[in-house]
């Protein structure tokens, strides 16, 4: 699906949140903040991104000119991303997340490369299986949502290592996280964060709820 169409086909949320999450441009904190739930300032906001990259469409348009029998064609070009949207506030920084190429990055990069994708697309299956739950399934839900987020955070890991490697063609290592060297204090602390973010899940999904 184009973007047009889907402007012109009822502009169904889930389908708009896939569509611009396939977008070249696309910023990946705003696919995060889509997936998580449907409200009207969300939709708003994703129609707007959206509106971003419609496609210009030539309009013919008679022009009648005195003295000659046929009117003449005159084309257009309007450009709709500059229809019926909000201007771009100060506080919002433009983004450039996407997908390389394999033959933009080094071969012993590519594994990471598909698993970024593969990531990308689970997160996306969960983000329908969430839609799909019911309101009394709390903790199904958070699992979903405690996952998605570990997803998008591994595909922001990946971002790095493989921008990094096209600006600067050099291969990063980033170690996955070695809880076995932390000291007991820093174990207590790693574990009271989690929870910390558990409960702010909880209090999302209770936001849902009541949606």
């Amino acid at each position: 699906m184009k973007v047009n169409e889907w402007f012109s086909n009822g502009s169904d949320y889930n389908a708009g949140v896939l569509l611009y999450a396939s977008l070249k441009g696309r910023s990946p904190n705003l696919v995060r903040l889509f997936l998580r739930k449907e409200s009207p300032s969300n939709f708003e906001k994703l129609t707007y991104e959206l509106g971003k990259f419609r496609e210009k469409v030539t309009i013919a348009k008679p022009l009648i000119v005195k003295n000659e029998k046929k009117p003449q064609q005159v084309n257009l070009q309007v450009d709709f991303s500059k229809v019926n949207h909000q201007q771009k506030t100060n506080n919002q920084k433009p983004t450039s997340f996407y997908f390389y190429r394999l033959n933009e990055l080094h071969v012993d990069l590519h594994p990471l490369s598909q698993q970024q994708r593969a990531n990308f697309q689970k997160a996306i299956s969960l983000k329908l299986q969430l839609n799909q739950l019911h309101p009394s399934e709390e903790g199904a839900a958070l699992s979903l949502c405690i996952e998605i987020e570990d997803l998008f955070d591994a595909i922001e890991t990946a971002q790095k290592v493989l921008k990094h490697y096209v600006e600067h063609k050099v291969v990063l290592n980033i170690a996955p996280r070695n809880y076995s060297s932390l000291t007991a204090a820093q174990l207590i602390q790693s574990r009271n964060n989690k929870r910390i973010s558990v409960s702010k899940y909880k209090k999302r999904l209770k936001i849902l709820k009541k949606i």
